[in-house]
């Protein structure tokens, strides 16, 4: 729907402005149209996950696909999110498959899903692969995914594109591919990812012609790479990949002669009414879900600045975290820059939806005190350096590179971030109820599953032992502790900030 559940606002993006577009395309070719999806469908939104998730109902994303007319999709990590149960009642669901080449089932070692399909597009034989990241090992509940296992994209691909070309006579492959670009294809700079982002080396399979890429949400309009023709059309709806090929016969069978391609900005396109109409008794029971109360608070909120300052918001995080897992440090981080204002008043299930926008759970580990201290260095990595100009005070200067979610802060303990030193020697004054950390002290931290598995990049947590798991999701988890105050008044602990070092610190205990 063309509506922002989070913000109860407008959306840019729809799928039933997809539809509307996909319909005019349709009508106005010369030549067969087929649609594709390159995966992460079934998570992301409130109107998806209450009917399908909390409700076992239908998938609504499912239903528009089918409605629009989807002829393929690639699976994405986020299908395994709620489990093998959900995924599988989703695929049930859909008119089209869902193709995954490189998920294998451990005790058969065949495909968990169909590898490929073959269209006939007019006299064209096109044959269409999936792919999705290999991580997935590395962010899921391993229930998740439990029997399954994500072979290297790239091998998958090369053998993949030779059994369509040779075995099965396909003019045309198209790789669906849930996954980014390890080196950015703009500047051809290492990405540093990859263990996840398979794109560049996939845009160099021979035998590929298209790759359609998703999972990195960046908007990357058509282009061709190592003679691949590659794209991806940002994430929610908001672009429209349209790739346009000119086939002409060959002795060697159909092939490219000329294309052009665009990402379409779906925004200012009208929403398919049948669509619409479909959608909205179910939208407006969302809808009314969502506005229902949860507790008050009693002052306004907002997370601006929050990775520059210690914040309420963040705290609240922290504290729920801490609450549920009975650790004693908690390491987290703000999720979305999407968060609206919350003024003082009720607070309501779409503000949390809103405010938490993935469906993790929590995980507490063990880790030393010298760990602690290289686990928030990983997180300072954001902060390069102070722009001061007296009087007016210092700008704190950061790395875009970043990713505003694996920007974390750490609470039951307190420390300073110095953004004019050298990666790896930021951090300073860490020091828990007063006293230097002792780097040798073992202590217990809860963070959620996607950090706890190597999300991120932070060093020791993947590796770290886990004392206990929730059940929980954290959306849950902050409204039962909102609800269960009642008024919740918001605190801020100050317990880190950024500032240069003026004088001589003492040193960690333990240290020499």
């Amino acid at each position: 729907m063309p509506w922002d559940d989070f913000r109860n606002t407008a959306a840019d993006g729809s799928l039933a402005q997809v539809s509307t577009l996909v319909s005019q395309i349709r009508d106005t070719s010369d030549g067969p149209v087929l649609v594709f999806d390159s995966g992460d469908t079934i998570q992301g939104t409130p109107f998806e996950q209450f009917p399908h998730v909390r409700w076992s109902e239908p998938s609504p994303t499912i239903r528009a696909m089918n409605h629009i007319g989807y002829d393929a999709m690639a699976v994405g990590n986020h299908e395994f999110n709620f489990g093998l149960g959900v995924l599988a009642r989703a695929r049930a669901q859909a008119d089209f498959p869902f193709l995954s080449a490189n998920t294998i089932e451990e005790s058969t070692s065949r495909p968990a899903f169909p590898t490929h399909m073959v269209v006939e597009a007019g006299e064209v034989r096109v044959g269409v692969i999936g792919l999705v990241t290999p991580n997935i090992p590395g962010w899921e509940r391993p229930e998740h995914y439990r029997g399954l296992v994500f072979l290297p994209m790239d091998e998958v691909a090369m053998e993949m594109a030779r059994r369509l070309r040779e075995d099965e006579g396909c003019d045309l492959v198209v790789a669906l591919a849930h996954t980014g670009f390890e080196i950015d294809p703009e500047d051809g700079s290492p990405a540093g990812n990859d263990h996840e982002d398979f794109g560049w080396r996939l845009s160099k399979v021979s035998g590929i012609d298209v790759l359609l890429t998703g999972h990195t949400h960046k908007n990357i309009p058509p282009r061709e790479l190592h003679g691949t023709i590659v794209s991806q059309p940002r994430a929610r709806a908001r672009f429209l990949t349209r790739i346009d090929l000119d086939l002409e016969h060959t002795d060697n069978g159909w092939q490219i002669a000329s294309w052009r391609g665009d990402n379409i900005p779906t925004a200012n396109v009208d929403p398919d009414p049948a669509l619409v109409t479909k959608m909205t008794e179910l939208h407006q029971r969302v809808s009314e879900t969502l506005d229902g109360p949860v507790g008050r608070i009693s002052d306004d909120l907002s997370v601006a600045d929050c990775r520059i300052n210690d914040c309420a918001a963040l705290d609240l995080i922290h504290q729920v975290q801490l609450e549920a897992s009975g650790a004693d440090l908690s390491l987290a981080s703000l999720l979305t820059d999407r968060t609206p204002d919350l003024p003082a008043g009720p607070v309501t299930w779409r503000w949390i939806y809103s405010f938490y926008v993935y469906p993790n759970t929590l995980v507490k580990i063990a880790v030393t005190g010298a760990e602690v201290v290289e686990i928030l260095e990983h997180a300072a990595r954001y902060y390069t350096g102070l722009d001061c100009d007296e009087p007016e005070g210092c700008t704190v200067l950061t790395d875009p590179t970043v990713p505003h979610y694996n920007v974390d802060s750490m609470a039951g303990l307190s420390y300073r971030i110095d953004p004019t030193q050298e990666v790896g020697h930021r951090v300073r004054d860490v020091r828990i109820r007063g006293r230097a950390i002792d780097l040798h002290q073992e202590f217990t931290l809860v963070c959620n599953n996607y950090r706890a598995a190597g999300g991120g990049g932070y060093p020791h947590l993947a590796e770290a032992e886990t004392v206990w798991q929730s059940s929980e999701e954290m959306t849950d988890l902050i409204g039962d502790s909102i609800g269960r105050v009642g008024g919740w008044q918001p605190a801020i602990d100050n317990n880190w900030w950024i500032g240069r070092t003026l004088v001589a610190e003492q040193p960690a205990a333990g240290t020499p």
